[in-house]
């Protein structure tokens, strides 16, 4: 016989009474389950962006701060655009160096001692196209002068004249990527490959590799002191313009550091 103050179940009823006890506790929890649900939904972008970049805050700070003094900008002109959160940035020890050392004021290199890193970010600023796209027209839009490529173009193609051609385009006012001034193509190269006919952005190309490692680089030595002679020597490593690189002379076998003056040129310290 069943106790009269036991109540039994059928099957049925036992799985709605987990189902009510069930919802209650999500009701109740409804914040932490949410956030729970978020940590595992989103815990492997998390941790591509966070754990991979904590040098990432200091040096877009440091872009931005660097910008702002070197243009006597406001602040909130300046913004730094984000980098591939595939690229590593670790945190530096010591302050972080910023310049630009190739004139393009989209562009600026940040540089950490210990550990050795260098990466280059990209600058977005608010100045005279902020003031052009504050008058765009009603269909917000713009005319303005763009640079086009006059062929298609592969991955890795350095800038020369030529290859692009500029024009007047209608373009969205919000646009605020494209290339305008010929400078900014001095000594760079393509990052993607390029129709023909299209405008280009800043974020299309980077700073150019002047030398690459195992090439034949043509040293001047002796500038300003008197003399000048030229060497071939073999590049150890890559480099960019005004970058310091190690080379050998293949006849003597000894090493030596010079700063890159040119595609496979360069002058000894």
């Amino acid at each position: 016989m069943t106790p009269e103050n036991v109540k039994t179940f059928t099957p049925l009823e036992n799985i709605l009474q987990m189902l009510c006890r069930t919802f209650q506790t999500l009701r109740n929890t409804g914040i932490q389950s949410l956030v729970a649900s978020g940590v595992l939904m989103g815990g492997q972008a998390w941790a591509q962006t966070t754990p991979a970049n904590p040098g990432w805050s200091a040096l877009e700070q440091g872009a931005k701060q660097f910008v702002v003094d070197t243009y006597k900008v406001e602040a909130p002109t300046v913004s730094i655009l984000p980098m591939d959160h595939r690229i590593k940035i670790e945190a530096c020890s010591q302050d972080i160096l910023f310049d630009q050392p190739f004139g393009n004021k989209q562009s600026v290199r940040a540089r950490c001692a210990q550990p050795v890193w260098q990466h280059f970010v990209m600058v977005q600023m608010r100045t005279g196209l902020g003031a052009q796209m504050a008058t765009a027209t009603q269909n917000n839009a713009v005319t303005r002068m763009v640079w086009v490529s006059t062929q298609a173009l592969k991955r890795g193609t350095p800038i020369q004249p030529g290859l692009f051609k500029a024009v007047e385009q209608t373009v969205p006012a919000q646009e605020t990527r494209l290339v305008s001034d010929e400078r900014e193509l001095t000594n760079t190269e393509l990052l993607r490959d390029l129709p023909a006919n299209t405008p280009l952005k800043l974020q299309d190309i980077k700073a150019a590799t002047m030398v690459k490692r195992g090439q034949q680089v043509t040293v001047a030595v002796g500038e300003g002191k008197g003399f000048l002679i030229t060497v071939r020597a073999e590049a150890q490593q890559d480099g960019l313009l005004g970058e310091q690189i190690r080379l050998k002379n293949p006849e003597s076998g000894r090493s030596l550091i010079a700063v890159i003056t040119g595609v496979n040129m360069a002058r000894g310290l």
